[in-house]
């Protein structure tokens, strides 16, 4: 399955000092699941470091400019000095939910005063050949507020970037149990139910044993930008190992939680997998699911979803089993295609 960049919003963004430069933009896919998690993230933290360095250099190109009298006639390069890459990209690709963040959205606000306040410092020494200094501290807390806020959010996307399966784009095992525990945690002291979901693909051995370990990729890939894309926007997936993915659920109770797992299978079922132009792969999950509860650790919880996933296969993979009550000892429901059994 390939996933396409959805077209661009209708709206016009603002210019934040980019006008010109958007054609230069890189553009990124619209949501996650179009160009996978890991590498958005890597293409942020790329636009990052080169942002850095085009701002250096434009800082010492206006400083020059104010101190040098040779720098050039006011015409010169006018429109390159408030045009420049980061602009681009950032009026580009500001609807990428990555993106679409308060840090970002910040960074953005003061990337476009250091650029409106260089203007207005150049513009008046264009004029009269002096330099505002009031204006010019003013342009160098812009700039120094940028470089800072940039090293921070370079900071926050590399730490991510470590959390992160590079395969699948999901979070990876080592940051699951730290999180499931939190979430525990917060489900006891608040009384709001959350759920957690075992996701396995079914039959997935013989996708490696038949058409190789690049089309096994390809389906984990698959499945994982489906599950991304279709949970609840506070749900997280995580990469549990091999072909399976662990979710968690808060503020879901096992009939909502059934609900959304459904829902997933049915996306799964009904997305094929292209390996090449001449094989289409029908790909199938099973699920299984229980709820958190006090009386039973985030380990004994997961076990306890382990044990309706392998409920889900012996009853003919591809459908949906929920524990009701962990602690109790036939309490389940099966789904496949909205039908329900016990």
């Amino acid at each position: 399955m390939s996933y396409k960049s959805q077209p661009a919003k209708a709206d016009t963004p603002p210019d934040n000092g980019s006008s010109k430069g958007r054609s230069k933009g890189h553009k990124m896919p619209e949501s996650i699941a179009d160009g996978g998690m890991a590498d958005a993230e890597r293409d942020i933290l790329a636009e990052l470091e080169k942002a850095l360095g085009e701002h250096i250099a434009l800082l010492l190109r206006w400083n020059r400019k104010l101190v040098l009298a040779d720098s050039g006639t006011p015409s010169d390069a006018d429109e390159d000095d408030h045009d420049c890459d980061f602009g681009a990209w950032y009026a580009l690709n500001r609807h990428n939910r990555l993106i679409d963040q308060p840090a970002m959205r910040a960074l953005a606000t003061t990337h476009q005063q250091l650029h409106e306040s260089a203007k207005r410092l150049l513009s008046a020494h264009d004029v009269d050949h002096e330099v505002d200094s009031a204006e010019f501290d003013m342009m160098a807390l812009r700039a120094e507020s940028f470089f800072a806020q940039l090293r921070r959010l370079e900071r926050a996307f590399r730490t991510a970037r470590s959390d992160v399966d590079p395969l699948t784009g999901t979070y990876n095992r080592q940051t699951m149990m730290g999180d499931l525990n939190a979430e525990r945690e917060r489900a006891i002291r608040t009384g709001v139910p959350t759920a957690i979901a075992l996701v396995d693909l079914d039959h997935f051995k013989s996708v490696n044993d038949t058409y190789g370990h690049q089309a096994g990729d390809l389906v984990l890939q698959s499945v994982a930008g489906i599950l991304q894309s279709h949970v609840r926007p506070f749900d997280k997936v995580y990469r549990y190992g091999g072909e399976e993915f662990l979710v968690c659920l808060p503020n879901a109770d096992m009939k909502q939680c059934a609900r959304v797992l459904e829902r997933l299978r049915r996306v799964i079922e009904a997305s094929p997998v292209a390996i090449s132009d001449e094989t289409i792969l029908p790909v199938t999950a099973s699920i299984g699911a229980a709820p958190m509860t006090k009386n039973r650790t985030t380990e004994q919880i997961i076990e306890k979803a382990d044990k309706a996933l392998y409920a889900a296969k012996e009853g003919g993979r591809n459908r949906v089993r929920v524990w009701r009550n962990p602690d109790g000892k036939t309490a389940s429901t099966a789904t496949k295609s909205g039908k329900t059994a016990t």
